[in-house]
């Protein structure tokens, strides 16, 4: 099953749209070492982790008002063990945001992604 969630699959158009960002938005992340798509004939691809991935950081930006440096570091100690972003905000509230139950409509390029 793990397998499956980091196997590319979505084109960044779609990647966006099921992440509720402009893609844009997705490049920005990139940019800022937040997500590292696999990439196929210089095409992004993205996987269900992936897509996940761009969910918390929308949770951690708009929720609770990280900056995508702050993200970063959050991230960054999550890889290394050292906390769980489950664990630093309240739980439910992350799964919530991040399992798409509370959806939010693509728009264009918002300045808060930023």
């Amino acid at each position: 099953m793990r397998g499956d969630l980091q196997r590319p699959r979505y084109f960044i158009s779609i990647a966006a749209e099921l992440a509720s960002v402009h893609p844009r938005t997705l490049r920005i992340y990139e940019e800022e070492g937040l997500l590292c798509p696999q990439r196929r004939n210089n095409l992004r691809l993205y996987s269900e982790a992936d897509i996940r991935r761009v969910r918390i950081i929308r949770f951690l930006t708009r929720r609770q008002g990280v900056n995508l440096a702050g993200v970063k570091v959050i991230l960054q100690l999550e890889a290394l063990g050292k906390i769980r972003v489950y664990d630093l905000f309240d739980g439910a509230d992350v799964e919530r945001y991040v399992d798409g139950d509370e959806p939010e409509p693509v728009s264009d390029l918002d300045r808060r992604d930023i």
